[in-house]
């Protein structure tokens, strides 16, 4: 369950560099890097999850800090792998359109496609989170833009899935601490479209309060008993508005599609 929390909150889309006030951006794109960091710990406090942090970190970033490159309309989504992340090799390309009930994932070295369900979010599965959300007064500037400093805590209630018996210690809810570094550049008409493209695809609990009033999210860091020893950081870290190619959010003809490798279709 975590492993799919942190995929999906890494393939989150970050906020986009406002062009000057007369131009309507159609398409951003945006870069950025996922990395698990060790942090200082107290004795005694990672309990019996110490173990766990680290074969997290080797299995969702094994060859360290991974970026993702992002290009996103007002109704698609283009998500390239640039580093290593997770079981995904580098180069992946995920696509993602408003209204279809799959997503596609690509693997470019080999010409192969496969598709997944979009309706199988971590969102729809957990539900509305408890969040607080807490003002530092801090400010920096972030890939170009002013960004407000905020510190956050997030319990997520996990569900027992039906007819699974779970052992007595099984957590019933995880809860998160962190920062967040959000902008309010995605505040105005202009960006509307693409910022309800961003937040569709993101769908991470808790979201809709992390970016409540058109802020969003620059850099955010997740930190947690489960993550003991390490803390979870993604950070914007470059971005720009572009002319998106007429076929970026779509499979190429010569591409074979494939299963799935992890299963479902």
């Amino acid at each position: 369950m975590l492993f799919t929390l942190l995929l999906s909150l890494l393939l989150q889309a970050p906020a986009p560099q406002p062009p000057p006030a007369a131009a309507r951006p159609a398409t951003i794109e945006a870069v950025i890097r996922l990395d698990f960091s060790k942090t200082d710990v107290p004795a005694g406090t990672a309990g019996s999850y110490a173990a766990f942090a680290p074969i997290l970190a080797q299995m969702l970033t094994p060859e360290g800090p991974a970026d993702i490159r992002y290009i996103v309309s007002a109704d698609a989504m283009r998500a390239e792998i640039i580093g290593r992340l997770g079981p995904l090799p580098r180069g992946t390309v995920v696509l993602q359109r408003i209204g279809q009930p799959s997503m596609q994932v690509l693997n470019p070295a080999q010409k192969t496609w496969y598709e997944i369900p979009a309706g199988q979010t971590l969102g729809l599965l957990l539900g509305t989170p408890d969040i607080d959300l807490q003002p530092t007064g801090e400010h920096a500037t972030i890939a170009g833009q002013r960004a407000d400093r905020f510190r956050f805590t997030e319990t997520l209630q996990v569900p027992a899935p039906e007819g699974v018996n779970l052992p007595p210690d099984f957590p019933r809810e995880v809860r998160f601490t962190g920062d967040l570094w959000s902008t309010t550049a995605l505040s105005g008409d202009a960006y509307a479209a693409i910022l309800k493209t961003m937040q569709t695809f993101a769908a991470i609990p808790g979201m809709d309060a992390l970016t409540a009033g058109g802020r969003f999210p620059l850099r955010m860091s997740f930190r947690s008993d489960l993550l003991a020893g390490y803390e979870l950081q993604t950070e914007v870290m470059s971005l720009r508005t572009v002319t998106a190619a007429a076929d970026a959010f779509s499979v190429p003809s010569d591409f074979q599609k494939v299963q799935p490798p992890f299963g479902g279709g």
